[in-house]
């Protein structure tokens, strides 16, 4: 009876250990997001503008009149409708800012219950969980952005464990699947895992259970079918270039980066890098599991490759997975420690790794939070956006660079010129190019009026973007005239 007291103490000891680590995860994203009163990615504004829309409408917004002076947006919306069912609920506040740092927070709880099914070792476990709730690049792709990463990641992890376990929960893991692959981010990588994973089955010479290749099945069929029936007409107009979204080369290289071993270790971390890819070397028993975890690995590295996924979103994953093996690391090093003749300070030993971790993960964490909030959308940038709203004609066409066309839409409620909906972007990245770049009052003003410009937007990020420091031709009074200037940017308006 002792001894079973015992163990229900020791396990409600991990459980607490364990919400302290959520609690803290959580906690440092919220110390982060509140230092600003705003959001700090123009992703994050049209997310909030959609599911706004949504919340009043009940219908989601197929065509926006605003978004290249008329639009159709290629978007499934479950991300949005899922936002908009809590702002029916709570305050602003709560549902942008408190829920998204809730879910992306919530990834630790699932690592850990991985990794507890793996090696039966609540401080293994622990230690993953504490990796994942500092992970560099997680924090710089979710913190105060409203990214529909902040669900997915938690859902596909969530998938994974439901497809491990798919005899008792085959039922769950098809309909996540049906909400990951509408939510869309990663579901290239999940097909091409799955696939990979029936390979790597096959090769170490153990059986696909009848409920996998169902789920499999299943999974492929209703991917192809969202596919063709959402995408259909885009495939047949852009063929395969629709897969990277119809991105204009000169942006193609900013998403689609080559990978990088130096900017990998440092969006990941240098010790769940390393560790994560021990735990998958040195585990030697074949495993489904394990397996599922190289058939992640190898995908994702795949598709980073051929540049078929978003660099960080390629790394995020790749980033969380290997936290989940650096935890099977830990495991096996203390059966080792176990061992030797220092076990006896194994407690010594395992609190001093587990600080100099710690330290090595909150700092860059800390220094990409605070990048994040200091270079993303600041206060100057919303300022002008107000300006706009407020002293322009409702009928006005503003243009910006890219990344601010959805703050054009939502904050100033005006029509731009483009956005990040790339798929009908057309020639568009050239005529803004040379706006913003020539020098010929005649090249730009030929460029202006074939979008209708009556305001260009001329900020600190659209010069770094395109390397330049003034707009010459703008000093011809008779043609464009100053009528807004902050720290952050210029308004000229178009009066030729």
């Amino acid at each position: 009876m002792i001894s079973d007291l015992s163990v229900k103490m020791e396990i409600k000891k991990d459980k607490i250990i364990l919400f302290l680590i959520f609690l803290l995860a959580f906690g440092f994203r919220l110390i982060f997001l509140f230092r600003v009163p705003f959001f700090s990615s123009d992703e994050a504004y049209f997310n909030l503008r959609h599911s706004k829309y949504i919340l009043e409408n009940f219908l989601p917004l197929i065509y926006d009149p605003q978004s290249y002076g008329g639009n159709i947006i290629l978007n499934t919306h479950i991300f949005h409708y899922f936002l908009s069912i809590f702002d029916l609920l709570f305050t602003d506040v709560i549902v942008y800012k408190i829920l998204p740092a809730l879910l992306a927070s919530s990834i630790v709880i699932i690592i850990y219950y991985f990794i507890k099914d793996i090696t039966k070792n609540d401080f293994a476990a622990l230690f993953g969980a504490l990796l994942a709730a500092f992970i560099p690049i997680y924090i710089e792709t979710t913190l105060n952005q409203i990214s529909v990463l902040s669900l997915f990641i938690p859902l596909l992890l969530l998938g994974l464990y439901f497809f491990l376990e798919i005899k008792e929960k085959q039922k769950w893991f098809l309909y996540l699947s049906v909400i990951l692959i509408l939510l869309d981010p990663l579901n290239l990588l999940m097909i091409f895992t799955l696939f990979i994973f029936a390979l790597l089955m096959y090769a170490e010479s153990l059986s696909l259970k009848k409920e996998e290749k169902e789920s499999i099945g299943l999974f492929i069929v209703f991917f192809l079918l969202v596919n063709l029936i959402l995408y259909k007409s885009l495939y047949l107009k852009q063929g395969l270039a629709a897969i990277w979204q119809n991105l204009p080369l000169e942006l193609y290289g900013q998403i689609f980066q080559n990978f990088n071993i130096l900017e990998t270790i440092n969006y990941i971390g240098f010790i769940p890098l390393i560790l994560g890819v021990i735990g998958l070397i040195i585990y030697k028993e074949k495993n489904r599991t394990i397996t599922l975890f190289r058939a992640i690995l190898i995908a994702d590295f795949t598709l980073l490759l051929l540049r078929l996924i978003p660099f960080q979103e390629g790394i995020l994953f790749m980033a969380v997975i290997l936290c989940i093996t650096a935890g099977i690391s830990m495991d096996k090093f203390i059966q080792y420690f176990r061992l030797t003749k220092l076990a006896r300070l194994e407690k010594i030993v395992l609190s001093s790794f587990i600080l100099l971790t710690v330290v090595s993960l909150v700092i860059p964490s800390v220094g990409v939070a605070t990048n994040l909030i200091d270079t993303g959308i600041q206060k100057e940038e919303i300022e002008a956006m107000q300006w706009l709203k407020f002293n322009t004609p409702r009928s006005s066409v503003i243009l910006g660079n890219a990344y601010e066309g959805n703050l054009i839409i939502n904050l100033a409620d005006r029509t731009n010129v483009w956005d990040t909906q790339f798929f009908h972007a057309e020639n568009r990245i050239t005529d803004v190019e040379i706006i913003y770049t020539t020098e010929s009052l005649i090249k730009a003003k030929k460029a202006m009026d074939k979008y209708s410009v009556d305001y260009i937007y001329f900020s600190k990020k659209t010069q770094e973007l395109y390397d330049v420091k003034s707009l010459a031709y703008t000093s011809d009074e008779n043609c464009f005239k100053e009528v807004y200037k902050n720290e952050f940017g210029i308004i000229y308006q178009v009066v030729c």
